[in-house]
């Protein structure tokens, strides 16, 4: 029931104007001296596009009594154009306000945590981010290209605190290295839905394993709210100050925690699991040979029906689409598309016992391809380890029960043939 009731609640939010939700077309009249200044974090959620997280910012009149929470994370699955959209790379989203309670009340239904950091911002900061949201917040400025990891609901609340603080968030940490990368955090957050997390890692080219600065890691909500905690800015007296005056947890989720580290593919075990498998369909003998033929070829024809239909996904992303993490993709070694050519010749050397000449160099184009990915994924410009491990077992697995039905396949009909010569 919860869930459902936050459904239902983000629902009217989304339908309802905004003057139907209480909020004047001036919110803010009296100016910063009476306003509150505070950032919304919201924990990891159950879908997949909310393992993330999410925030919003806040802005109390203390004297009137409105409160809103500036949302820039607003899109919706009816545009009808939204799929086209979001695989072009020309996502549109847009930023809105709402009651503050409200999308606290949709996020505790969510059962989602819930951090509030209040800002000890000066009164002419606070008289410019309300300015700013406000004007970002019109019906002809609303809408933005969103971007999954230099523009999202993050950055463009990190970027408005920025703007106020005349760009010394920006100075301090863009110079701060760390481990991190797009992937890493990527992979991350997405552990608990194992399937989401191996396709995006698949989906992710070199760039996504380029190093990330401190500033870059705030796309993710919880990263600004934790570096956030380090800012200072002068005090009354000039003398440096908390930038976050007081924190509070407003909700403790009743759900796992955020996962720490990034610790390699959820399903990633899986691969070997299906090596071995693969592996049990090669036949020692006749016999073994005329019980797994048609098992070994159906297996065949889907793994490389499937991995080859991956392959062209990639391939449309890299050359058909604005998003630029997704190209130069080192996966379509693992996952290429000469398997969807592959997997109708293949399936038939395995029922026939016998492979045509191109059965064979696709069947080495495979392996080849699958053994440059290994070799690039100790020195090469992108990580591979975790779609390495997921797919290549499999790949060899198959690979190598293909050729043993080749090859007692080929037994089989030299004995025929020596014996038809014999009689």
């Amino acid at each position: 029931m919860r869930v459902l009731s936050a459904l239902l609640l983000a629902l009217i939010v989304r339908a309802a104007p905004a003057q139907q939700r209480g909020i004047p077309a001036d919110p803010f009249p009296l100016g910063g001296a009476s306003l509150r200044v505070s950032v919304l974090t919201f924990g990891p959620g159950d879908a997949v596009f909310e393992r993330f997280g999410h925030n919003a910012l806040r802005i109390t009149d203390l004297a009137s009594g409105v409160d809103l929470a500036y949302n820039w994370g607003m899109f919706s699955f009816g545009d009808p154009q939204f799929l086209a959209r979001f695989l072009s790379g020309d996502t549109r989203y847009w930023v809105e306000a709402f009651p503050s309670s409200w999308l606290i009340e949709a996020y505790i239904g969510q059962d989602r945590e819930v951090h509030e950091q209040v800002l000890a911002l000066t009164v002419e900061q606070r008289t410019a981010i309300a300015a700013l949201v406000t004007h970002d917040a019109l019906p002809e400025n609303k809408h933005y290209r969103y971007d999954y990891f230099l523009d999202n609901c993050s950055t463009r609340l990190r970027d408005a605190l920025d703007a106020v603080l005349g760009g010394s968030l920006r100075r301090r940490f863009s110079v701060l290295p760390t481990p991190r990368s797009f992937r890493s955090e990527s992979v991350r957050l997405l552990t608990p839905a194992g399937l989401a997390q191996a396709g995006v890692d698949l989906a992710l080219g070199p760039k996504a394993d380029v190093p990330i600065t401190a500033w870059e890691s705030m796309f993710i909500p919880m990263r600004l709210r934790d570096y956030l905690r380090d800012v200072t800015v002068p005090g009354a007296d000039a003398a440096p100050i908390p930038l976050v005056a007081t924190e509070e947890r407003i909700y403790r989720a009743n759900r796992a925690p955020e996962p720490i580290e990034h610790h390699g593919l959820a399903i990633g075990g899986w691969g070997p699991i299906l090596g071995v498998w693969m592996l049990l369909l090669a036949p020692l003998g006749a016999s073994g040979r005329r019980r797994t033929r048609i098992p070994a070829a159906v297996v065949a024809a889907l793994w490389y029906g499937l991995t080859g239909l991956i392959g062209l996904i990639l391939v449309g992303m890299w050359f058909g689409s604005a998003h630029q993490f997704w190209y130069r993709n080192l996966n379509l070694l693992l996952v290429s598309p000469i398997g969807l050519f592959a997997a109708v010749p293949v399936t038939r050397a395995i029922l026939r016992g016998a492979a045509t000449p191109l059965a064979r160099w696709l069947l080495v184009a495979l392996l080849a391809q699958g053994a440059l990915a290994f070799i690039l994924s100790f020195a090469g410009p992108q990580s591979l380890g975790g779609p390495l491990w997921l797919i290549l077992p499999a790949h060899l697995g198959i690979t190598i029960t293909v050729w043993r039905h080749l090859s007692v396949g080929g037994q089989a009909k030299a004995r025929g043939a020596a014996i038809t010569e014999a009689a």
